[in-house]
């Protein structure tokens, strides 16, 4: 299972800000293949050394070349392999035998297309490999920084708006398996007058992927938010690490993660020869450390814009301002859905807005009415007042009001000024804007949308975010020896109930005392339920010895395919009923489970889970997020049950999970005083 090694993620400081640079394939025409790269760092300034390498010219757009890599002066802290698929096996042995640390492959046609591409695939990670080499790609469009001017990449986003392609230098870095889509974040943040820092086109993945672009971006200086376009989750530990490092580092890191159903996962293999991955287990991942998750291309840049406003949140606490009752409905909603808390403000302070403006209605979203459209001493003095409100967050909804002549030149210098009196809140607008003016505001801090509605979600996301930046640093595990299983239950507070094997009705009888339960047991039978196989709340001889003959036909009908199928009696036990195990998963290791009880677990599809291991915050999320949890304050009369003691077991759990052997309890009967542990099934890989 692979980690994620510092020594080697560190490594792509060189994809970055190399000292030195070859370009192997480099081309005289700068608009071809190999020439764009060579053009982009000239055009750019980079103050690097640069080495093209081609053997038919000893100037390449005015830089000196060389025929051979072997030639070169001296050992290029990068090569980019510039050549068709059959060439880069050899350039990639040669750039390695000079020295260099990192090689960026763009060639095709490797494990994505299938047949005896992985071999081939396989093999250029071996050359890579045995020369101390780290691989971007194959199957890449490379890397960009905008903060040193390095370009290591064929796009062609350079040349969108007439030639004036490039973004501003700003704190955004992007890392994306699919250079197309990395390509359209580019393109979108630029439109959005959002600047960036790093670019990187992971491709094939075979050696440098995501995981190690958000490692190296967590402690990179230029960088303050990190976005990621994924379709590989296979290396979920490796993955796992580098979102706790950005994490610690208070970075946030907004995904989209594709491929979330069988059949996208399909199509991922056939692109970047990704492997499908669960993807409950993700979001469930994601959420633990804090990752803003996105659904769209869209939402990542929505997403983005609130990150780069430059202040994260953790409460959700948040004042709002509409200039209509419509906006004001759809941040409602929108909070209400999300958990956001739009914080009622005191009587005294709201009197006063009645002065101004007769017909504000004076609640938490302020709706300004009708004035607000036209007088912008009102929209503006009102959205200040919001501000002076003191939540940690107002969003303000002003509709096409900037766009109109008489009240932009208005309402926009006002607007501008809002983040240097309040530098500690985040300030999301949802307006129509020109587009100097919505690049005027971001460079401000504020954060910039379209639509109130998503306005809304991406502060609640960001909040969550902010959540889970307070959390204490836990090193995701990875697995180890396996151990026993009896010790850790019972530090973790969860008792066994005791089960004995009952040969005959009178034994079963004779452990009445008090209500009890029959089921039947076989090392190899993993639902006892699919074959009625389990009775409780025996609590007569009567009711005992009829499911005593129930079980004993049902023995008698399935004991060929359960060798050793008995019949064990134990004592029935109240509580609410939970299902809680750990998995060592192969693409995340140890994984801490919890869901609702029972056959309601596969029933309702209620089932979460946590990297581990992990506090005391991540153990309520996972008791709050199982549909049964409603239970645990009391139901219809029954006793509450101990959530205290079912979260306690958790992260204990959690702690020594990379010891223990997969297997699930279910149900665990969560009672007033304690966790009685009622069925234990080991998993597939005991």
């Amino acid at each position: 299972m692979l980690q994620l090694l510092e020594d080697e993620y560190r490594l792509l400081k060189n994809c970055f800000f190399p000292e030195s640079a070859t370009i192997i394939g480099a081309s005289t025409d700068p608009l071809k293949f190999g020439g764009r790269a060579l053009k982009f760092c000239l055009e750019r300034g980079y103050k690097g050394r640069l080495y093209p390498v081609n053997a038919r010219s000893d100037v390449v757009q005015g830089v000196p070349a060389h025929a051979h890599v072997a030639d070169l002066p001296e050992a290029p802290d990068i090569a980019v392999i510039a050549v068709p698929a059959p060439l880069v096996r050899e350039n990639l042995i040669a750039a390695g035998e000079k020295g260099c640390k990192v090689a960026i492959v763009y060639g095709a046609q490797f494990a994505e297309a299938g047949g005896n591409g992985q071999a081939r695939q396989d093999e250029l990670l071996r050359i890579a490999r045995d020369r101390g080499m780290r691989m971007v790609g194959p199957n890449c469009m490379g890397a960009i920084s905008l903060a040193s001017g390095f370009v290591a990449s064929f796009t062609s986003a350079p040349e969108h708006h007439d030639g004036s392609g490039w973004p501003e230098v700003g704190t955004v870095s992007v890392a994306s398996q699919s250079g197309a889509v990395g390509i359209q974040v580019f393109a979108q943040l630029r439109d959005r007058g959002i600047g960036l820092a790093n670019w990187i086109s992971t491709g094939n993945q075979a050696d440098v992927d995501v995981a190690d672009a958000i490692a190296y971006f967590a402690g990179d200086a230029a960088t303050r938010t990190i976005a990621a376009y994924m379709e590989d989750a296979s290396r979920g530990l490796k993955l796992c690490q580098a979102l706790e490092l950005a994490r610690q580092a208070k970075k946030p890191v907004v995904i989209l993660k594709v491929g979330t159903t069988p059949e996208g996962g399909a199509a991922a293999q056939g692109h970047t020869a990704s492997m499908y991955v669960e993807d409950r287990v993700v979001d469930d991942l994601f959420a633990q450390y804090g990752v803003l998750r996105a659904g769209s291309v869209n939402e990542l840049i929505d997403l983005v814009a609130a990150c780069e406003a430059g202040v994260v949140p953790s409460s959700p606490d948040v004042a709002a301002v509409s200039v209509s009752g419509g906006g004001a409905v759809m941040i409602s909603d929108a909070a209400a859905r999300l958990g956001l808390d739009l914080v009622d403000s005191p009587h005294d302070a709201l009197t006063g807005l009645k002065e101004v403006n007769a017909f504000v209605i004076i609640r938490n979203p302020l709706d300004l009415s009708a004035p607000s459209m036209s007088n912008m001493a009102i929209t503006g003095g009102h959205l200040k007042w919001g501000l002076e409100r003191n939540q940690p967050t107002m969003i303000g909804y002003i509709s096409h009001v900037p766009l109109v002549p008489r009240t932009r030149s208005e309402i926009m210098p006002q607007l501008l000024k809002f983040r240097d009196a309040h530098p500690e809140q985040l300030i999301a607008i949802a307006a129509n804007l020109h587009p100097e003016d919505r690049s005027a505001l971001v460079k401000t801090g504020v954060a910039v949308f379209d639509d109130p509605t998503v306005a809304t979600e991406s502060v609640a996301k960001l909040v969550r975010a902010g959540q889970a930046f307070g959390k204490r640093p836990h090193v995701p595990s990875a697995p180890d020896s396996v151990g026993d299983l009896p010790g850790p239950l019972a530090s973790a507070g969860i008792i066994v109930v005791p089960e004995t094997v009952v040969g005959d009705a009178r034994a079963a009888v004779e452990m009445l005392d008090g209500p009890i339960v029959l089921k039947l047991s076989a090392p190899t039978l993993r639902h006892k339920t699919e074959l009625g196989g389990v009775m409780t709340a025996l609590a007569s001889p009567e009711s005992v010895r009829a499911a005593y003959a129930d079980l004993s036909a049902k023995v008698a009908r399935h004991r060929d395919s359960y060798p050793g199928l008995c019949i064990t009696a134990s004592r029935h036990v109240d509580g609410v009923e939970f299902l809680i195990g750990v998995r060592r998963d192969p693409h995340f290791g140890p994984l801490v489970l919890l869901g609702s009880g029972g056959v309601d677990c596969q029933v309702f599809d209620d089932l979460t889970c946590r990297k581990a291991p992990f506090g005391p915050s991540d153990a309520a999320a996972m008791v709050d997020a199982a549909m049964v949890s409603r239970k645990l304050a009391g139901w219809r009369g029954a006793a509450p049950a101990n959530r205290a003691m079912l979260q306690a077991a958790l992260v204990s759990l959690a702690a020594v999970a990379a010891r223990l052997p997969s297997f699930e309890v279910n149900p665990v009967m969560v009672g007033p005083d304690a966790l009685r542990a009622v069925d234990l099934v080991m998993g597939d890989d005991q």
